[in-house]
């Protein structure tokens, strides 16, 4: 096997959460009085930082990005009962345990959350390190990922990144990483189907490149 540390996205790549994130946004949406959006508009303009897709569907003069931050954070936890892991995406955790790569999480949502949902979806287990944020005002996933290459001592070239964005690819990138995006996440196909880079619709479909 190439790979010897694998970086993991997390929403929308590992939990399948899409749903529940953009029925939090659209209650939002309702509370402050603006026009809701559909699923395909969430899925071609949803956006790393947040805050640059939240430009779009509020007036960010109007409603602080930070209270909205918060509110969306209650929300989604309120909501989280419907959220689960994408189909066969443990068996991909499986497959890289057992060649014994390294995996991490790199992702622009908060650590303790992360960390949280880890553990009741029981796959906590799979991960050296989480490397997730603390708040809005964070480093990029980039800094924090070369940091922690650094500390590690990770070769680039036995380093693969898992995502289901255009920022995930773009992080890839930046990080001299190869890069393999899953479609059946935050994003929509035809953003990711962008990219210079192998594109999965499934789990089911990754799976097959490893076994």
């Amino acid at each position: 096997m190439k790979y010897k540390n694998i970086i993991w996205d997390w929403n929308g790549t590992i939990i399948d959460d899409t749903a529940v994130a953009f029925e939090a946004t659209n209650i939002l949406l309702k509370k402050y009085g603006y026009p809701t959006i559909s699923l395909e508009f969430y899925r071609d303009n949803i956006d790393t930082p947040v805050v640059n897709f939240y430009k779009k569907i509020f007036d960010l003069s109007k409603q602080s990005m930070e209270i909205l931050d918060k509110e969306w954070g209650v929300l989604y936890n309120k909501l989280s009962k419907k959220t689960g892991l994408h189909k066969d995406v443990v068996k991909a955790l499986d497959y890289f345990r057992k060649e014994n790569c390294r995996q991490i999480i790199l992702s622009a949502f908060k650590t303790a959350e992360i960390t949280k949902y880890a553990e009741s979806l029981n796959v906590k287990h799979y991960f050296v390190d989480i490397l997730g944020t603390e708040g809005i005002a964070m480093e990029s996933k980039t800094v924090r990922g070369k940091r922690y290459f650094q500390e590690n001592y990770f070769d680039l070239k036995e380093t693969l990144y898992i995502g289901d964005t255009l920022h995930d690819y773009e992080t890839a990138q930046q990080l001299e990483i190869d890069c393999i995006l899953v479609s059946c996440g935050q994003q929509s196909p035809k953003l990711l189907n962008k990219c210079d880079t192998t594109v999965c619709n499934s789990f089911t479909e990754f799976n097959t490149m490893f076994n």
